[in-house]
């Protein structure tokens, strides 16, 4: 599996560029445009600073393009590479509104880690903030459609801004997506063609949390796969070999705290076992 990640960040498209610019140097709110980067400053000094908020900074936009306009702002001032992208559904009574299904967000190069058989991985969250465990398969990028792999894995979604999701999918895109780690760990070989079910379940402190059965996992990733293609492409950048593409939650979104121990179970696929940790500052680093 150590192959899987290195391979990851040696081949994931470098989409965002770090020019050395701090939070705190963004101009005041004078404007529409600097609302956008007022939002983007106070959420990513949050982020390096491992400080929750009180609430979303602002106003979240009304538009999804206002969004993802504010998560560009924020991926050229943020010191690491994306190795990925999570992708994520929007409710459904929002979706006409928005005139969207899913929302994509960046998986960060220093927050993907590889699960081993019967260790337990730390996972940074935002104490204080918003902080979930998603069961999710990955697909790792290969040079065309055919050589694609399936990992089973783990989203951790966390943001310093609590209860995210009650401001909307607009708020989430603002904010990475909602993203601060991907834990991956064996390969589903061949995946394509698996016609077996697929069991998975959740456990968080030892209490069993949710279980759902995936009849084909073709249907749960690809269309999910086939978003993140679209919208990249349509923000002009291309996904080489090795981009990890999280396809979203299975059993649901699964909220949990500093310090909760985690156990999912994908059957004959194997299962990941995560302890979630307070996120360290950032303070200092620059890309890698």
């Amino acid at each position: 599996m150590e192959r899987v990640l290195e391979a990851a960040r040696a081949d994931a498209s470098d989409l965002n560029a770090y020019h050395g610019v701090q939070p705190q140097q963004v101009a005041e709110v004078s404007a529409p445009n600097d609302s956008a980067i007022a939002i983007s400053e106070r959420l990513l000094s949050a982020r390096k600073c491992a400080a929750a908020l009180e609430g979303f900074p602002g106003t979240p936009p009304a538009s999804l393009e206002e969004a993802y306009h504010v998560q560009q702002l924020s991926l050229e001032h943020w010191p690491d590479h994306v190795a990925g992208w999570k992708v994520g559904g929007i409710p459904h009574n929002l979706r006409d509104k928005l005139d969207a299904d899913w929302l994509a967000g960046p998986i960060f190069n220093r927050s993907v880690k590889n699960s081993a058989p019967n260790t337990c991985v730390t996972m940074p969250v935002f104490g204080g903030g918003f902080a979930a465990i998603e069961p999710e398969l990955v697909v790792q990028l290969g040079m065309n459609g055919d050589e694609d792999r399936m990992l089973i894995g783990a989203e951790i979604a966390s943001s310093p801004v609590p209860a995210i999701n009650d401001y909307g999918p607009t708020a989430v895109v603002c904010d990475f997506g909602n993203n601060n780690g991907l834990l991956i760990g064996a390969e589903i070989v061949n995946w394509r063609a698996v016609k077996e079910k697929l069991d998975v379940s959740i456990w968080i402190d030892g209490k069993l949390i949710a279980t759902r059965v995936l009849a084909e996992l073709g249907a749960q990733a690809s269309q999910a796969l086939q978003f993140c293609l679209d919208h990249v492409d349509q923000q002009g950048r291309a996904l080489t070999p090795g981009t990890l593409v999280s396809t979203g939650a299975i059993t649901g979104i699964h909220e949990a705290g500093v310090g909760a121990q985690a156990k999912i179970s994908f059957g004959a696929w194997g299962e990941l076992n995560l302890r979630l940790t307070q996120v360290e500052p950032l303070e200092g680093l620059r890309r890698r």
